[in-house]
């Protein structure tokens, strides 16, 4: 168990750098999506799971 730990941490040091962009470059997309969506009332935008108020549906 151990040595999969390690692995990861490793993993994680070495690309580092490339994770943290694709995280900036989901958050962005996502934000746009949303933007558009709210400001043209797309309907399946704001239908989709990420975009919907907690209780809703």
């Amino acid at each position: 168990m151990t040595n999969i730990v390690n692995r990861a941490k490793e993993l994680g040091s070495r690309y580092k750098g490339e994770i943290g962009l694709t995280v900036l470059i989901l958050y962005v997309f996502l934000l746009g999506l949303g933007t558009i969506g709210e400001l043209w009332e797309v309907e399946w935008i704001l239908d989709l799971p990420i975009f919907r108020p907690p209780g809703k549906y």
